[in-house]
C-alpha cells in the first residue's frame, strides 16, 4: 500500500510535469508573448505565430552542434572542473561587464525599495509608517535590510553595490545547477551540457542590473537544495547530516527574505523529505521538516522584529492575499492578471484595513468566478493568456528591466536597448527557450519509468510557480527563476536526445 501510495505520488507529478511541458514546447514553437518598442515601458505582451522555418533550422543548428560535440568526444577533452570554473567565471564576467557599460538605473519597486533602504541607513523610518511602503509591502522587508547594510557600508545609496553581488550571484547559479545535475543524474556529459546551456542562457547576464533579488534568492534556494541533497546521501556521520540540515534551513531561509517566492520552493523540499521519509522508512527525516519550517519562520520574524524595534513602529501583514488573488482574476491595461493596481487602490482606498479589504477582494472573486463559470470560454482564453504571457515571453523581461539608463553609450549597448541587437538578442532568446522546453519535454518522456523523487524536486518547484501565478498576479518577469530551474532537465533531454542518434555514418 506504501509503496502504491509512493509511486502513485511520483506518477502525478512526473504525467502533470509531461502535459505542462509538452503545451509549452508546443506553444513555443508557434507562438511567441513579446514587447515591442510601444508597448514595453507600459508592459503589455504582444502575441505573434512564429515562422515555423526560422524555428525549426535554430533546433536543427542546436542539434547538430551538440552532435559536432558529442561525435568526437570533444568535451571530454576538457576536464568538467575547469569547464566548470570557466562557466562560473565567463558569466561572472560578462555580467559585471553589463552592470558597467549599461548605465541601468531602477525604477518603480526597485526604486522604492532603494530609497527605502537608504532612509533606513540613516535611521529614518517614515516609511514605515501607516499607509506608507513597509507597511503595503513588508515582503520587501529582507532586501531592504541587504540594501541597507551596502549602503551604510558605501556611505551613500550605491546600488552597483548589489548589481556586483548579483554578478556573483549570477556565477553561483551557474556552479550550483552544475553540482546539482551532477548529483541528479550523474552523467558526466549531462554536467557539460548544463553548464554549456548555462552560459547561453543570456537572460541571467542581463538581470545583473535588476534590484530586485531574483538571482540572489534562487542562488541561496539552489543551494538549499543541494545540501539536502548532501542529507540524504550522508548515511553515517550524524554530525555531518546534522550541518547539512541547519545549512539547507538557514539557506532557504534567507532566500525567502530575499525574495517571498521561493516559499514555493520550500513548499517542494518539505514534500520532497516526507516523500524520502516514507520511502527510506526513517521517519527522523521529519526532524528536518520542522528544522526548515521552524528556521524559515523564525528568520522573518526575527527580522521583521528587529525592525519594529530599531523604529518604534509595528510592521503590519500588508496587503491582504485576496487582493492579489483577485487582481489575478481581472483583465487590465497590460495582459489577462496582470497588475492592473486594483490591490494597491483597494487597500488604500480602505485606509490600509485589511478586513475591508479582503471583503472587496472576495466579492471579486467570485464575480470572476461566475463569470468564467457562465462563459467557458472565455475563461479559456484568459488563463490560455495569462499562461502564455508569461511562460512564453523568451526575455522573461530581462530586456525590459535595463530600459531605464542613462549617459553615453557604445554602439553595440545602444543596438542592444533599441537597434539590430534587440532583434538578434530577442530571436536568439526565443528559440533557445524552445530548444530548452523540447528538450526537458523529451528528457521527461524518455526517462519516464526510472525518475527518483529527488530527480523530480526541481521540476515540482516550476509547477509549484505554474499553479501559483496561475492564481496570483502575473508578470513574466516572475516565471525567470523557473525556467532556469529547467536546464538541469534540458541538459539531459539533449543527452538523452545524443543517444538516439547514430554516431557513426
Amino acid at each position: 500500500m506504501r509503496d502504491q501510495a509512493l509511486n502513485l505520488g511520483k506518477q502525478i507529478i512526473l504525467w502533470l510535469s509531461v502535459l505542462f511541458m509538452g503545451f509549452l514546447s508546443v506553444i513555443s514553437f508557434l507562438s511567441t508573448a513579446y514587447f515591442n518598442g510601444e508597448t514595453s515601458f507600459a508592459e503589455r505582451p504582444q502575441y505573434r505565430m512564429d515562422s515555423l522555418l526560422v524555428n525549426g533550422l535554430f533546433l536543427a543548428a542546436a542539434f547538430l552542434f551538440f552532435y559536432w560535440l558529442n561525435r568526437g568526444s570533444k568535451l571530454d577533452k576538457i576536464p568538467i572542473k575547469i569547464l566548470a570554473f570557466a562557466g562560473t567565471a565567463f558569466v561572472i564576467g560578462i555580467s559585471l561587464l553589463w552592470v558597467n557599460v549599461s548605465h541601468t538605473y531602477p525604477e518603480a519597486d526597485q526604486k522604492a525599495v532603494s530609497w527605502v533602504a537608504w532612509l533606513m541607513s540613516q535611521n529614518n523610518f517614515l516609511f514605515f509608517e501607516h499607509g506608507k511602503y513597509m507597511q503595503i509591502y513588508p515582503n520587501q522587508l529582507g532586501l531592504a535590510a541587504i540594501l541597507e547594510g551596502l549602503y551604510r557600508l558605501a556611505g551613500e545609496e550605491n546600488q552597483k553595490l548589489f548589481m556586483y553581488i548579483t554578478a556573483l550571484s549570477n556565477g553561483a547559479v551557474v556552479y550550483l545547477l552544475y553540482k546539482i545535475t551532477d548529483r541528479l543524474f550523474h552523467s558526466k556529459r549531462i554536467n557539460y551540457l548544463v553548464l554549456l546551456l548555462s552560459m547561453g542562457c543570456i537572460q541571467i547576464m542581463l538581470y545583473t542590473t535588476f534590484l530586485y533579488g531574483i538571482m540572489l534568492g534562487l542562488a541561496l534556494a539552489l543551494a538549499s537544495f543541494l545540501f539536502l541533497l548532501y542529507f540524504f546521501e550522508e548515511k553515517e556521520s550524524k554530525g555531518k547530516r546534522t550541518v547539512f540540515c541547519i545549512m539547507s534551513a538557514l539557506l532557504i531561509g534567507a532566500s525567502i527574505l530575499v525574495k517571498n517566492n521561493y516559499s514555493i520552493f520550500l513548499v517542494a523540499m518539505v514534500l520532497l523529505i516526507l516523500y524520502k521519509a516514507l520511502e527510506e522508512k526513517r521517519f527522523q527525516h521529519l526532524i528536518i521538516v520542522f528544522v526548515i519550517v521552524f528556521t524559515a519562520g523564525i528568520m522573518g520574524k526575527g527580522l521583521t522584529s528587529f525592525y519594529e524595534k530599531r523604529s518604534g513602529i509595528t510592521i503590519s501583514s500588508g496587503m491582504p492575499k485576496t487582493l492579489w488573488i483577485a487582481m489575478g482574476m481581472q483583465e487590465g491595461e497590460r495582459a489577462e492578471g496582470w497588475y492592473n493596481a486594483f490591490n494597491y487602490d483597494t487597500f488604500l482606498d480602505s485606509d490600509c484595513d485589511p478586513v475591508k479589504s479582503s471583503a472587496i477582494a472576495k466579492e471579486s472573486i467570485q464575480e470572476s468566478v461566475r463569470r468564467f463559470a457562465e462563459n467557458p470560454a472565455y475563461a479559456a482564453v484568459f488563463y490560455y493568456k495569462k499562461t502564455a504571457s508569461q511562460w512564453n515571453e523568451p526575455t522573461y523581461e530581462a530586456l525590459w528591466v535595463n530600459q531605464f539608463h542613462s549617459g553615453e553609450f557604445s554602439k553595440i549597448v545602444q543596438s542592444i536597448y533599441d537597434g539590430k541587437l534587440y532583434v538578434l538578442l530577442h530571436e536568439y532568446m526565443n528559440g533557445y527557450q524552445g530548444l530548452l522546453f523540447m528538450a526537458v519535454f523529451f528528457c521527461l518522456v524518455m526517462r519516464r519509468r526510472s525518475w527518483k523523487a529527488e530527480q523530480l524536486f526541481l521540476i515540482l518547484a516550476v509547477l509549484g510557480g505554474f499553479a501559483f501565478h496561475t492564481i496570483w498576479e502575473a508578470k513574466s518577469q516572475y516565471i525567470f527563476p523557473y525556467f532556469v530551474s529547467l536546464l538541469p532537465y534540458g541538459a539531459a533531454g539533449i543527452s538523452d536526445c545524443l543517444d538516439k542518434l547514430p554516431q557513426k555514418r
